[in-house]
């Protein structure tokens, strides 16, 4: 019996080396990995979604439209960055804001690859953090500062957030500005603020007058809002791009390319590295 427990030992401790070192090679090849999923995710959503765009209602009093992606958004097409509207026009996209981190240390899987391809393409580009208020504000905010350079010709950074999390109104508040003073210092710009309507009229309006803001409000044919100034309108989350069929959230500015090139970065900031 003496020897039949100790084959048994000798298996589970094999087992376990082998089950903590599959571990350590995931974690190491971890990126490699992420990557080559993606790009067969890409392979499975483009063969499965082509020829499956469908039209969506734009409002197309507006000149300006866009985009906003993440890692749910893996197969973009950013040569040919355009969906089709249910008036059956072509409605081309111009800028995009794409997903860099959350809370205080997790970076977006496909914000690197988004950014550069962005770019890469001519696409006015904005980077966005999604703002967890019951986690510390500086530490979110310099999670984001080491994920995103900034650069000439880039929108301000924005500031997403869309919980509670059980807070006050007054901690809330306390919590996005302490967060977009240290965003502020570092990129000396304003960060924009996006949220869907109720939560900016219930929290955020009265408190942030001199903020630009980002409303997400859906399928209505205009956003008639008072209680703050907003430039761009996120009006929904059923468009699709004509190349790929890729589902996308989409978005309008309000005003010209001028006025949306006006609002640009007008130099590098400096990098995290270099403070």
């Amino acid at each position: 019996m003496a020897k039949k427990r100790r084959k048994r030992t000798i298996t589970s401790y094999v087992l376990w080396f082998n089950f903590i070192a599959i571990i350590c090679i995931a974690f190491y090849f971890h990126k490699p990995i992420i990557k080559y999923s993606f790009r067969a995710y890409r392979w499975y959503a483009r063969k499965h979604n082509k020829g499956k765009v469908s039209p969506a209602n734009f409002p197309m009093q507006y000149g300006v439209h866009g985009i906003d992606v993440s890692h749910y958004q893996p197969d973009i097409d950013w040569e040919h960055l355009a969906s089709i509207a249910t008036n059956g026009d072509t409605v081309r996209f111009q800028f995009v804001f794409i997903k860099a981190t959350e809370g205080a240390w997790w970076e977006d899987e496909l914000f690197a690859e988004h950014w550069e391809n962005a770019k890469d393409n001519d696409i006015i580009r904005g980077a966005y953090h999604y703002f967890l208020p019951n986690k510390d504000a500086k530490k979110q905010a310099k999670n984001f500062i080491e994920s995103v350079d900034l650069e000439k010709g880039d929108l301000p950074p924005v500031i997403d957030i869309e919980e509670t999390k059980g807070l006050s109104k007054d901690e809330i508040v306390k919590a996005v500005k302490d967060y977009a003073l240290v965003i502020e210092q570092h990129y000396n710009v304003k960060p924009i603020i996006y949220s869907n309507r109720n939560f900016i009229e219930d929290y955020l309006a009265e408190d942030f007058p001199e903020y630009t803001f980002w409303i997400a409000h859906y399928y209505e044919q205009d956003l008639n809002i008072d209680e703050c100034e907003w430039r761009f309108w996120q009006h929904t989350d059923k468009a699709s791009l004509l190349s790929t069929g890729a589902k996308i959230d989409a978005n309008v500015f309000k005003g010209s390319i001028g006025d949306l090139r006006a609002l640009l970065l007008k130099d590098k900031t400096p990098s995290f590295r270099q403070n």
